[in-house]
């Protein structure tokens, strides 16, 4: 005999298949509150209290009445009383609440899985109607509550797993429902609006979320939404690729270029790179200057075709003028910790890594000896552009000709059209393909020479074209090199005085630049420099790209460089205000690498790397101490962010190195940012030697900020590293004491250190609520790092007291916040600090994958748990350990070392996660 139950819906139950009917308001009362708890007894007058709403003197009698109905109706045998109660006599799995919460628990183990989207869509279908329908008794709105609260969590589950796989649509119809039912309830809003976006729908994912927080306020009081939920409606807002749509297979790309004009024809070279890539890590495009290979290699590395890449760095050669300067270009492309091979191969080393090294000619045999060291440590891949190869073994070349006749007019034809302001006419025709023959296909020499179409007619053009080459040149062949030089040539030749001026002047810089450090560094002898830029850019004697973040770069074509900077005699004065311009531009971008805006921030910093190093280098050369301590100083949390410790603080000790006076302050910030670097290199003692000093120039000055962020960052590291708990509580008294009349971002910094000082003093509450205070304050002076950090010790706080889930969830959020501003080694720290959380949860393996995880990334952006955290490192690992024996937790380490950080967000989801009370988590 089966028996089932269902009490979705009407309540229905069958026998063998068959719908046995259930009698009366009552019985079918009874029958539901004794399925609830299927299996287990229910005591009389529990039972009765949950059926009868005014309950009399003869209720049990009526009980006991309606229960020999019921067993008379065909539930003999199933409905059992005794001393203690009354049970159904069936397992949880009968009814078809206990196969819900059976599968729910299920899910959450399953990870991201097909078989999770199957189960989750399956437990959503079983349980679509309203529980108990139609039975109207006192036990029946607190189990519907309980029962919604239930399923709410599948239908979140289900949204996540369908926003993972793209299908936004569906999550955007089950949220919208969630939304309904729980309109107080900030995740099915937070997934509603991030599905929304995911589908396009910004304005409807940002009214979703104001509409959230004008109901918390109208129906609640509470006048500021979670803080999670404003993050997300600020990363929409930004159009922040992470929020947007992530992809765990999408390929990191880092200094590629974007370019703004249409990639034509090539079709043959793309295949044949694809090919050579499939086969060769070493694949170097061999053709004359100006023949196009910086573009097909660039179009190649963005293809789908080919090997897949993780990650693609692009380094632009034509910066380097001497050989010894290559390695250290590319150590410093892709965040090496120094500029050696075996400090560039970690960071690298477990990904399928793609180097595009562009322009090699001119430095080919040490491009050669970096390629070769490269390729002999690590999995890397490259691909060169080169007008000859390296002939290494193994090297796959790809010769590149010049465009074939319909494209080079193409190419010609757009070019022309833009100088012209629209289309071509048609007596252009004859003359546009002759120019295009007699510069034989060369992209270069066509885009040069289409410019000039703005001042010359396409016949005039033509005349000027052969007069270039000579009468007795036309049509002989003349080498392709000489056709970019002529184009180069009478380009150059026909700039005006100030247009000629200002290309010399760019020249100059070491790589790429932005529009503002081109008009504040170059003199201009013209009332608009704005539109002297704009005319060599539409002349193609400048390319503008689009950066990592969006941003506009310029630079000079090899080419046209070394064209320019033949006859150009270096002004001294040009280079002391490139020092200056680029001092003051660190110290205005670099507080800005610790905001939301932090992405941007680092952005323009890498591009500008170049000439930063430049600038470093003269003013150390200039014995100009404080324009290069003002350069290094203002750099250190973006070094820190990007995991360049022992760059950061080589330079930042080389500009103090320098003789001569510093105003106080200047030396006093510059080594409160070289105290972060060194900590994290695991110098403590530097550290704390280099703070100290920060605090007693500030003192001396009479500044009261840099004292007390120094007085509670050394409280925190003696806290943390040493137990000095006595110590660390009257440096934070100072410090709170001096941080009274300081700016917000200092007092949210030392609410931050409190936390950690108050955790080590065995006052956990406490600490909580002076890391909320920090968290508030900081979310409102838009102190992203603090934001970040103080959830992170709040994490820590919640797992000194066991509450798990409650940590989980406050880690993730410092993560997320920490990635979205690229501060990876705050990001990675959250994720260490989650994975001791785990062993609360009684989810060892996920602590071990994230333990391995953090130790391969680590390596990446200079961040070692051991170093940073000392002995919690170990401390949380054993509780994982505890949990697992030796080799379960040598697989699950080994497994999380393939995970990267879209996976660790995603393995993260899956944790039983609790915020805290809302009120404690400001917006």
């Amino acid at each position: 005999m089966s028996v089932e139950l269902e009490i979705f819906g009407v309540l229905t139950v069958r026998r063998d298949g068959r719908v046995l009917p259930v009698p009366g308001e009552l019985p079918q009362a009874i029958l539901a509150r004794l399925a609830l708890d299927a299996g287990e007894t229910v005591e009389a007058d529990d039972l009765i209290a949950d059926v009868w709403r005014a309950p009399g003197d003869g209720a049990l009698s009526s009980l006991r009445a309606y229960l020999s109905r019921l067993r008379a109706a065909g539930f003999e045998g199933l409905l059992v009383g005794t001393r203690s109660g009354y049970s159904l006599d069936l397992p949880p799995t009968a009814v078809d609440l206990g196969r819900f919460r059976s599968g729910a628990a299920t899910l959450s183990r399953l990870g991201n899985t097909d078989e999770a989207v199957e189960l989750a869509a399956e437990l959503l279908r079983l349980s679509a109607a309203e529980p108990f329908a139609g039975i109207d008794a006192p036990f029946v709105d607190g189990a519907r509550a309980r029962i919604r609260e239930e399923r709410r969590g599948v239908v979140e589950r289900h949204a996540e797993l369908r926003l993972a796989r793209g299908d936004h649509a569906t999550a955007v119809v089950s949220l919208t429902a969630a939304v309904a039912k729980f309109p107080h309830d900030e995740k099915p809003t937070r997934l509603l609006a991030l599905a929304l976006a995911r589908s396009g729908r910004v304005s409807d994912a940002l009214e979703a979320i104001d509409r959230f927080s004008a109901r918390l306020a109208a129906d609640r009081g509470v006048d500021r939404a979670p803080t999670r939920l404003l993050e997300l409606r600020q990363a929409i807002v930004r159009h922040d690729p992470e929020v947007l749509g992530r992809s765990a297979r999408q390929v990191s790309r880092s200094s590629l270029p974007h370019p703004l004009t249409r990639f034509v024809g090539r079709r043959e070279e793309l295949d044949a790179v694809a090919a050579a890539r499939a086969e060769h890590r070493l694949v170097t495009l061999v053709g004359p200057g100006g023949v196009g290979k910086t573009r097909i290699a660039i179009e190649a590395a963005r293809s789908s075709a080919g090997p897949a890449d993780d990650e693609q760095w692009f380094v632009d050669l034509s910066s380097v003028q001497e050989p010894d300067q290559v390695l250290p270009l590319v150590a410093d492309t892709v965040g090496a910790a120094g500029h050696t091979l075996d400090l560039i191969v970690p960071r690298i080393a477990e990904r399928r890594t793609l180097l595009v090294l562009d322009n090699a000619e001119h430095v080919i045999g040490a491009v050669a000896a970096v390629a070769s060291g490269l390729l002999s440590r690590g999995a890397v891949s490259l691909l060169v552009t080169s007008r000859e190869p390296l002939r290494l073994p193994g090297e796959a070349v790809v010769p590149i000709a010049p465009l074939n006749a319909a494209d080079a007019r193409a190419v010609f034809s757009e070019r022309a059209a833009d100088a012209r302001g629209g289309q071509l006419a048609e007596e252009d025709e004859g003359a546009i393909d002759a120019i295009c023959a007699a510069l034989e296909g060369i992209p270069l020499a066509l885009e040069l020479t289409a410019a000039r179409l703005d001042v010359l007619s396409s016949g005039e053009l033509l005349d000027a074209v052969h007069e270039g080459r000579g009468s007795d040149e036309r049509g002989s062949g003349v080498s392709r090199h000489d056709s970019v030089e002529n184009a180069v040539r009478w380009s150059v030749d026909l700039l005006t005085p100030a247009q000629r001026d200002l290309l010399v002047q760019l020249a100059r810089f070491a790589g790429s630049f932005p529009e503002e450090a081109a008009l504040g560094i170059c003199e201009f002898d013209d009332d608009e420099p704005e539109r002297v830029l704009a005319r060599l850019v539409d002349k193609s004697l400048v390319s503008v790209t689009h950066g990592d973040a969006g941003q506009r770069r310029y630079r000079l074509l090899d080419s046209v460089r070394r064209y320019v900077a033949a006859d150009d005699e270096p002004s001294p004065e040009w280079f002391e205000q490139h020092r200056l311009w680029l001092a003051e531009f660190a110290e205005r971008t670099g507080p800005i690498t610790r905001t939301a805006d932090a992405r941007i921030a680092n952005a323009m910093l890498d591009l500008l790397r170049p000439d930063l190093r430049l600038a470093l280098d003269n003013s150390i050369a200039a014995g100009d101490r404080l324009t290069a301590v003002r350069i290094a100083g203002s750099q250190a949390h973006h070094w820190f962010s990007r995991g360049l410790l022992l760059e950061g603080v080589r330079n930042i000790e080389r500009a103090l190195a320098v003789p001569g006076e510093l105003p106080p302050l200047v030396e006093a910030q510059a080594l409160l940012g070289l105290t972060v670097l060194a900590y994290q290199t695991g110098d403590a003692d530097r550290a704390f030697e280099t703070i100290s000093r920060a605090f007693e120039l500030a003192m001396a000055a009479g500044d009261t900020a840099i004292p007390a962020v120094a007085l509670a960052r050394t409280a925190y590291g003696r806290s943390l590293l040493f137990g000095d708990a006595d110590d660390a509580r009257n440096l934070m008294a100072q410090a709170a004491q001096l941080a009274e009349s300081a700016p917000g971002w200092i007092r949210a910094e030392v609410l931050m250190c409190r936390g950690q000082t108050l955790r080590a003093l065995g006052a956990p509450e406490e600490a909580l609520q002076s890391l909320d205070e920090a968290l508030e304050l900081a979310t409102e002076v838009g102190y992203a790092w603090m934001m970040a950090s103080s959830g992170y010790v709040a994490g820590k706080v919640l797992t000194d007291q066991r509450r798990g889930r409650e940590a989980i969830a406050e880690l993730r959020r410092a993560s997320l916040q920490a990635h979205a501003a690229e501060d990876y080694a705050s990001t990675l720290a959250g994720f260490h600090q989650i994975g001791g959380a785990c062993a609360l949860v009684e989810r060892h393996e996920e602590g071990a994958r994230l333990f391995g995880a953090v130790d391969r990334i680590g390596v990446r952006y200079g961040y070692n748990p051991v170093v940073a955290e000392g002995e919690e490192t170990r401390q949380l690992r054993e509780r994982v350990a505890a949990g697992l024996t030796a080799a379960e937790f040598d697989r699950a380490y080994a497994e999380g070392a393939a995970l990267e950080f879209p996976d660790l967000f995603d393995l993260v989801d899956t944790l039983p996660q609790r915020a805290r009370r809302e009120e404690a988590v400001p917006a």
